[in-house]
């Protein structure tokens, strides 16, 4: 602490031990304030120096690593923290085994469905008495994965007769109701109608052709109608007489029935689960035959009253070969 220098009232009386005590206490406390200013000024060099210099004199390896690190310390990787790449800190923005509606684990579609026409061509026995005509196919059902699938099935293949069926039917019938009484005008078509169940399974590839194999079995409907022109005077823009044909005589037959076959599909687009298709299947119904007339003298003396089965070869067992070509899904 310093203190004022006192005055005597004689001015020249002034103690020389005394100025010197105070001279020394000048002196420390300038030396002190002298230090502080030096090691501010040193500071201040190094932060300036240091970083920008590492050549000059108050240049610290270890500072001015310390100061750089300080300095550009990279930034986190915010990409990689959002696509969940590269460390233990990622977030991922999708759910755990997260997948799209109506599809698999294997990313398969949960249902297929398909549809398709074609030509039936009746084989072995029934090629005997029909001929060959169209087909329409329709199907709808789950898929539990990219192989396996169990659609229902919808199927509705036409035939038409050979002339030998009709020659027979044209005999009975003259027998029935007089000579020339069909006039050698008869026609008629057969059908067959059925619901089944067909588990197929898909060679996947991956590419844009695949294979596939069902087996299915169900319900079969066959129906045969035989025809007669009928003419009708119509007016409608222009009167005149038009001919139709109308059912002479029809019969059906209801069995159960399986069906095997074989498939190729072509993938239309690789962003597209449409595919073309073409198929080729073996039918066989069990039908169970069930006697009636045939156009022989014997038989068609056997005729009576009650006689209703003039064409028995409706409920023969029945084999053809559809050939379908479609879309599915």
């Amino acid at each position: 602490m310093l203190k004022f220098i006192e005055f005597s009232e004689n001015p020249r009386g002034w103690s020389g031990s005394y100025l010197s005590r105070v001279a020394r206490r000048v002196l420390a406390v300038a030396a002190v304030v002298g230090a502080g200013a030096g090691m501010m000024s040193a500071q201040s060099n190094f932060a300036a120096s240091g970083v920008s210099d590492p050549s000059g004199p108050a240049y610290s390896s270890s500072a001015a690593e310390q100061t750089e690190a300080l300095v550009v310390a990279p930034l986190p990787d915010f990409s990689k923290m959002i696509t969940g790449a590269g460390g233990g800190h990622a977030q991922s923005t999708a759910r755990p085994g997260y997948r799209p509606n109506g599809t698999n684990e294997d990313d398969s579609l949960k249902w297929t469905a398909y549809g398709g026409a074609g030509a039936t061509v009746p084989i072995a026995n029934t090629s005997n008495y029909l001929t060959p005509n169209f087909s329409i196919q329709i199907g709808v059902g789950p898929r539990l994965n990219k192989h396996i699938a169990i659609p229902l099935e919808f199927d509705w293949d036409q035939f038409g007769f050979t002339k030998g069926t009709l020659d027979n039917q044209i005999g009975i019938y003259d027998y029935l109701f007089g000579e020339g009484a069909v006039d050698n005008l008869l026609d008629g078509n057969s059908h067959i109608w059925s619901f089944s169940v067909q588990p197929t399974y898909t060679i996947n590839t991956g590419g844009t052709v695949e294979a596939y194999a069902k087996v299915g079995f169900g319900f079969y409907h066959k129906v045969a109608n035989f025809t007669l022109p009928s003419a009708q005077f119509i007016c409608y823009y222009y009167c005149g007489i038009y001919y139709a044909n109308y059912n002479l005589d029809s019969y059906t037959s209801n069995a159960p029935g399986f069906d095997a076959g074989v498939g190729f599909t072509y993938k239309l687009s690789p962003d597209s689960h449409a595919r073309l298709y073409v198929e080729m299947r073996y039918v066989f119904i069990n039908n169970k035959y069930r006697p009636g007339i045939v156009n022989t003298p014997e038989s068609l003396a056997t005729i009576t009253d009650s006689t209703t089965n003039f064409y028995p070869a409706n409920s023969n067992q029945t084999d053809y070969l559809p050939l379908t070509v479609g879309i599915r899904f």
